[in-house]
C-alpha cells in the first residue's frame, strides 16, 4: 500500500513540473511567417497579441491586426528605419538616420516630428527608442548622441556630453531609472529621469547592443561573440553569463526574472528558464540575421534580415 501511494505521489509531482514548464520549453515553437517584402528588418512592436509593427529598410513599415498571419506595407521614408516603439494602440514613433517618425493614427500616418543635427554634415544614426508611456521617450545612436522627451515627442532634447561612443540600446524600467549600452562595454544609468547620468562597469571591452529589464534590479545586456551580462542589483555589478556560441547577439527580452530569449547572427536564438544561468540552442527555421524579439503576454515576435518574421506562442 505504501509503495502504491508512493508511485502516486510522483506522478502528481512529474504532473506539478510539467505544469511548472508551461510554455517557454517543449511547447513553445518558433514558426516563419510570410511578412510580404524582402527589405532587412531591423525593429518589431507589438501594442498586444494582434495589433503589431515592424520597420526596416527603405522606409518600410509593416502592420498586422492579426498578430502576424497577415501584413500591410508602407514606405514612410528613403532612409533605413531601425526601431519601432507605440505606447497606445494610436500613438507610436520609428526611427532613422537623425530623424524621428510619429503617428497618432495607428501608423495610418507618418509625420517627421524630429530632425537631429550632428557635428558635422552627416546627421547622427538613431539606432535604438523607447518610450515607457505616452509623454516619456528615449533614443540613443552614433556619436554619443541621446535625445529626450517629456511631452510625447513635441520637443526632444539633446545630450551631447554623456559619450563619445555609438550607442546601441536604450531601455527604462519606469520615467525615472533607465539604461544605455554602446560601444567597448559602454554603460550608462540614471536615477532621476536622465537629469544626472553614472557610467556602470562592464568589465568588458567588447561592444554592448542591447539590453532588458525584468525590474528595477533584475536586467541583461547581449553584445558580441555571444556576449550577455546579467545583474541583480541595478547594474552596480554586472556578471558574465555562459553562452554556448560566439555569434552576435543583437536582442535580448524576458518574461520574468528566469525566463527570456536572445537572438543573433545566422537565425540564432538562445533561451533560459533559470535567469540565464543556463542558455541553450532552440529550435528555429530562420536562416537570416536576426535583429529584434517582443514579447507579449505568452507570444512572441522576431524579425531579421530579408523580411524574415517569426512568431512563438
Amino acid at each position: 500500500m505504501q509503495n502504491k501511494n508512493y508511485i502516486v505521489l510522483i506522478i502528481l509531482c512529474g504532473g506539478l513540473v510539467c505544469l511548472g514548464c508551461s510554455q517557454d520549453t517543449v511547447q513553445f515553437e518558433w514558426r516563419q511567417l510570410q511578412s510580404g517584402t524582402g527589405e532587412h528588418l531591423y525593429g518589431i512592436h507589438f501594442i498586444d497579441t494582434k495589433r503589431g509593427w515592424a520597420v526596416g529598410t527603405d522606409g518600410t513599415v509593416l502592420s498586422t491586426v492579426d498578430g502576424g498571419s497577415s501584413w500591410k506595407a508602407t514606405s514612410i521614408s528613403k532612409d533605413t528605419l531601425t526601431q519601432v516603439n507605440f505606447a497606445t494602440p494610436n500613438n507610436g514613433w520609428t526611427v532613422s538616420i537623425g530623424q524621428v517618425h510619429y503617428t497618432g493614427s495607428g501608423g495610418a500616418s507618418w509625420n517627421l516630428q524630429h530632425q537631429a543635427r550632428g557635428t558635422g554634415k552627416t546627421p547622427p544614426g538613431i539606432l535604438d527608442l523607447h518610450f515607457v508611456d505616452t509623454m516619456h521617450g528615449w533614443a540613443v545612436g552614433g556619436k554619443g548622441t541621446v535625445l529626450k522627451t517629456e511631452n510625447g515627442g513635441s520637443r526632444w532634447e539633446s545630450r551631447r556630453d554623456l559619450s563619445n561612443q555609438h550607442l546601441w540600446g536604450v531601455y527604462f524600467v519606469d520615467p525615472a531609472h533607465g539604461w544605455i549600452v554602446g560601444e567597448e562595454g559602454e554603460i550608462l544609468h540614471t536615477q532621476d529621469g536622465g537629469k544626472r547620468w553614472v557610467q556602470q562597469r562592464s568589465n568588458t571591452v567588447q561592444h554592448l547592443f542591447s539590453l532588458y529589464f525584468a525590474n528595477l534590479t533584475h536586467g541583461w545586456i547581449v553584445g558580441t561573440n555571444g556576449l550577455i551580462l546579467h545583474t541583480t542589483d541595478g547594474g552596480i555589478t554586472w556578471g558574465r553569463q555562459r553562452t554556448p556560441v560566439n555569434l552576435n547577439l543583437r536582442d535580448v527580452a524576458f518574461r520574468d526574472e528566469k525566463r527570456g530569449w536572445a537572438v543573433g547572427e545566422r537565425g540564432l536564438i538562445l533561451h533560459t528558464i533559470d535567469g540565464g544561468n543556463t542558455w541553450n540552442r532552440y529550435p528555429t527555421p530562420a536562416q537570416h540575421n536576426l535583429q529584434d524579439i517582443y514579447l507579449q503576454k505568452n507570444a512572441g515576435w522576431i524579425v531579421g534580415a530579408r523580411g524574415t518574421i517569426l512568431r512563438g506562442h
